[in-house]
């Protein structure tokens, strides 16, 4: 996956859309670290794992923000879009907005918390009983996921017809799976070493699984995943014919740039905006804002909404 986000970076035809598709790689290339220092170091699992939500809702609001983009670059363009949609209108992609960039602040939030109480020796990962302050963690942590997984699919289901182009359900599959697939192994172990289905024996340790196993599982799943995600998020579509400064034929958006590729040497610019927070910041106070302007009396009007837009949405060009 280092190799999948360096060939994007150095190849950065599209910024708008490929930084977030290299936040939406970044899941991966997460998961496989953190999986395999639990295993080397098991004492820093606990200070590790909470993190792995942040950097799942990160992801998950660039996945919906490509989704944006697929639509227009242009926020007034978008509402249109969704206000012309049997079912939806302009309320409800706020809203969805707002449910979907909730997660990776509560995520945050919980992530801070963890490893706050953990070094007090406060929160114990192994203490799973109702009331246990990582129950409570993990409780609201799944609650908010799936209010996330499920606007995303929603978004989804209303623009899959008019983004086929794009391979919109290639790319929802590929970010899902790992999703999901994490998701529903954490609560077959949550269940297992609950009910002491799965305990320690004579040869299995405690650290093995609690530790381990999971994580190991983990690393397994993450290698046909990333195999996926390769034909689902092609770097080749941003390729770009030096001789015209147009992408290639096959692209996605065939937009001509007056420089070709913007990533700066070797990427480096490219793979520092992967790695900013600014942008999701940006689009969670966006999200915050506009579902509350509506309440205002004279403060709902496409100016207003524009002024704050997060300007890696505008299709703004990045460089040195």
């Amino acid at each position: 996956m280092v190799f999948f986000t360096q060939m994007h970076a150095i190849h950065l035809s599209n910024p708008t859309e490929q930084i977030k598709i290299m936040k939406i790689g970044a899941l991966i290339t997460t998961y496989a670290l953190v999986s395999f220092f639990s295993v080397a170091f098991p004492g820093a699992s606990v200070y590790m794992h909470p993190w792995l939500d942040v950097i799942e809702g990160t992801a998950l609001g660039s996945f919906f923000l490509l989704l944006c983009d697929y639509i227009s670059p242009s926020q007034e363009q978008r509402e249109i879009f969704f206000a012309t949609k049997p079912k939806c209108g302009i309320k409800w992609f706020k809203l969805r907005w707002l449910q979907i960039f909730q997660f990776p602040i509560i995520a945050l939030v919980l992530a801070i918390i963890a490893n706050a109480t953990a070094a007090t020796g406060a929160f114990c990962e192994w203490r799973r009983t109702p009331g246990s302050l990582n129950f409570w963690i993990r409780l609201i942590g799944a609650v908010s996921l799936v209010m996330a997984m499920v606007s995303i699919l929603q978004v989804y289901g209303a623009t899959k017809v008019d983004l086929a182009r794009n391979r919109p359900l290639a790319k929802l599959f590929a970010f899902k799976a790992v999703v999901g697939l994490t998701f529903i192994q954490t609560l077959i172990f949550y269940i297992l070493t609950s009910t002491n289905t799965l305990k320690e024996t004579d040869t299995l340790t405690f650290a093995d699984v609690n530790i381990g196993i999971p994580n190991l599982i983990v690393s397994i799943e993450m290698i046909p995943l990333s195999i996926f995600f390769l034909t689902a998020y092609p770097w080749s579509v941003y390729l770009v014919d030096n001789s015209s400064g147009r992408a290639s034929p096959d692209s996605q958006n065939s937009i001509h740039y007056s420089k070709p590729y913007q990533g700066g040497p070797l990427g480096v610019y490219a793979w520092m905006y992967m790695l900013s927070p600014i942008d999701e910041l940006k689009a969670a106070i966006f999200a915050v804002r506009q579902f509350f302007t509506d309440r205002v009396p004279g403060r709902g009007s496409d100016s207003h909404e524009m002024e704050h837009v997060p300007l890696a949405y505008q299709g703004q060009r990045m460089g040195p």
